[in-house]
């Protein structure tokens, strides 16, 4: 199957966040007959971020494409850049920023775990 169509939601201050927090939804959360809430890439504009939230029912695992992010943890902060791979389990909580000059990119897969 060929997904041809596609949407973009764009939020802004999500979840408490600054700026506008981009989504390019990869595929519909049908194709996956419910098991995915999301699968999307995500952009932050410089100074944008997500902001801190807990997951009540999902998880979350997200891959940095570009740019350079201060990723809160459950309260512990890291820089992570190009490469890295975080993941927020069902219950936890996390906030990403772009700190960089550039913007950031990143795949985001949100899981349905109820």
């Amino acid at each position: 199957m060929i997904v041809t169509e596609r949407k973009t939601d764009i939020f802004e201050r999500r979840a408490g966040g600054k700026g506008n927090t981009i989504m390019e939804h990869i595929v519909d959360e049908k194709v996956y007959g419910g098991k995915i809430a999301a699968y999307a890439r995500v952009i932050l504009k410089p100074g944008c971020s997500l902001g801190y939230h807990k997951h009540e029912s999902t998880s979350e695992t997200i891959y940095i494409l570009q740019g350079t992010a201060l990723y809160n943890d459950n309260g512990t902060e890291n820089t992570l850049t190009a490469g890295a791979v975080v993941f927020c389990p069902e219950g936890e909580s996390h906030s990403i920023e772009n700190i960089g000059q550039d913007d950031l990119l990143a795949m985001a897969l949100i899981v349905n775990e109820k």
